[in-house]
């Protein structure tokens, strides 16, 4: 939404932001200062879907000048270095990761933070030659560390896998060992490829500090192609990345609508092609107006290519859409509990499948000339967003027994090529049948599911949806005290709207 400079004064005034999200947040209020009908040519009917809360773009700002989501090749400085931060090709260890955190620093992204990091153990293990686990696991932590306390934006995501590697199982180790929220981090999983005792030791982890998540490594390829899990679990090109991510709130659009025909026939269609209107409209400023294209050095040097950028379309609110029409069908079920909420759900994002794809975007040759959608994870902007459970997920305290869930959610993961995921919180006994929650990553793979985290109920560090948050940094923020990693604002939000913190907790033996 448009911001008023007025707005600016309480941002500058608070006692809880730290300097640096002062500077972001001021900056951020500055990019929505400028009216879009006369910058990039919205329509009134653009800006009423906007104001009355059926699409968000996520306050991702008017004067566009970076793309959202940057997926660097960092192969690329492994291989060349970067003669822009006069960085010569790495030789060691301490060259490659040094190099990395100064990279890094000049990686833009939505939050002014990288939100890629790279594929970090095939980055890092060709320079372990020589060296004894002991001393690489002190630069490795030492490194990862680093990352947490100056990119406080859990946003920022690192990958590993499918191989194992040594620096792969020091990464492991590292990350239980330090339990900091940033990076998050995701495992390519291949049954075929990833070995059975490096994908427990990454089924450990997840359950002890949420990270890594897993991903459908083979799925995503054949969707994406060669990709990166960025952010939050966003499947992205790699040397590329995406544009945008405005989002659709279905569940305030249902609220709207005078029945479910309606909705599918009249609202979801005008509403939809707003969003794809002004996405076309926000990529073309960017791409031809910016000069972000012919300014960065990542572009100059190989590390990103403009064709490989694609733009994703983000829905929230599936659940509480359906839930929605099966009240007005007075029908006493909900999502996920329903064959017919199934059926509504599935109605719905087949609808909007098809009007994405019917599409012709504007510089996305990379994915057919299309937009992606994506299940986006949530947020707390305004009051719509307690009506809008994160995705396609079912609303905690509604959850069936967990193979029906399984079962359920995966059915609406082939909707989103660009990312998605569910989550599922176990009890501390699972740790001891890390077997078993590996055969349910398997079988729900098989199942279709793309992207799939497991955690431990009982622990601080924890998944909200597609990031991590302390629970013990939330409850600082709650008492008013300034709190180093900006996300802890979002998952206080989304925990208040959505009560994340109690899923059903649920028994892997």
């Amino acid at each position: 939404m448009m911001s008023h400079t007025e707005d600016l004064i309480p941002i500058a005034e608070s006692a809880t932001l730290t300097y640096q999200q002062k500077l972001f947040s001021l900056a951020n209020c500055a990019e929505r200062l400028i009216d879009p009908r006369s910058l990039l040519g919205y329509t009134d009917e653009d800006m009423q879907y906007l104001e009355n809360g059926m699409i968000c773009d996520l306050n991702e700002g008017y004067l566009i000048y970076r793309p959202r989501y940057i997926v660097p090749d960092y192969q690329v400085f492994i291989k060349n270095g970067c003669a822009f931060l006069e960085l010569p090709p790495p030789r060691t260890l301490d060259d490659a990761l040094d190099g990395l955190l100064i990279l890094y620093k000049n990686v833009p992204s939505i939050t002014s933070f990288p939100v890629y990091i790279g594929n970090l153990d095939e980055l890092i293990d060709p320079f372990l030659s020589g060296i004894s686990d002991d001393e690489a696991y002190i630069k490795i932590k030492r490194f990862l560390n680093h990352i947490d306390k100056t990119i406080p934006d859990s946003f920022c995501h690192a990958d590993i896998g499918p191989r194992e590697t040594r620096a792969g199982t020091l990464i492991l180790k590292a990350i239980i060992e330090l339990q900091n929220t940033t990076p998050n981090m995701t495992i390519h999983y291949d049954e075929a490829v990833t070995p059975h005792d490096f994908a427990l030791k990454a089924v450990e982890a997840c359950l002890k500090v949420s990270k890594p998540s897993f991903s459908n490594v083979v799925q995503y390829q054949k969707d994406v192609g060669d990709h990166a899990l960025v952010s939050c679990y966003n499947a992205l090109p790699m040397a590329g990345g995406a544009y945008s991510l405005p989002r659709l709130r279905l569940g305030t659009m249902a609220a709207h609508a005078q029945n479910f025909n309606s909705f599918l026939t009249e609202l979801l269609p005008e509403v939809t092609a707003s969003i794809l209107r002004m996405s076309d409209k926000r990529i073309t400023y960017l791409v031809e107006k910016s000069h972000f294209f012919e300014s960065s050095f990542l572009i100059k040097e190989g590390f990103l290519r403009r064709e490989n950028f694609t733009s994703m379309i983000g829905v929230v609110g599936l659940a509480d859409a359906v839930n929605t029409f099966l009240q007005q069908e007075n029908c006493n079920e909900t999502f996920g509990q329903s064959k017919r909420g199934d059926e509504i759900g599935h109605a719905i994002m087949q609808k909007l499948d098809s009007l994405v794809s019917a599409h012709h975007g504007v510089y996305v040759e990379r994915t057919g000339g299309h937009y992606l959608l994506h299940a986006q994870v949530g947020a707390s902007l305004s009051d719509e967003d307690k009506r809008n459970t994160p995705a396609h997920r079912i609303k905690v305290g509604q959850e069936p027994i967990l193979p029906l869930h399984l079962t359920q959610a995966a059915a609406f993961h082939r909707y989103f090529p660009s990312g998605t995921g569910d989550l599922f919180a176990f009890d501390q006994t699972s740790l001891d049948h890390l077997d078993a929650v590996l055969d349910i990553i398997k079988g729900a793979f098989h199942q279709g599911m793309r992207y799939i985290t497991t955690y431990l109920q009982n622990t601080d560090l924890i998944r909200v949806t597609g990031y991590l948050v302390k629970k013990s940094e939330i409850e600082k923020a709650s008492n008013g005290n300034a709190v180093l990693h900006d996300t802890t604002w979002f998952g206080k939000g989304t925990q208040e709207n959505a009560d994340v913190f109690n899923r059903q907790t649920r028994d892997a033996q």
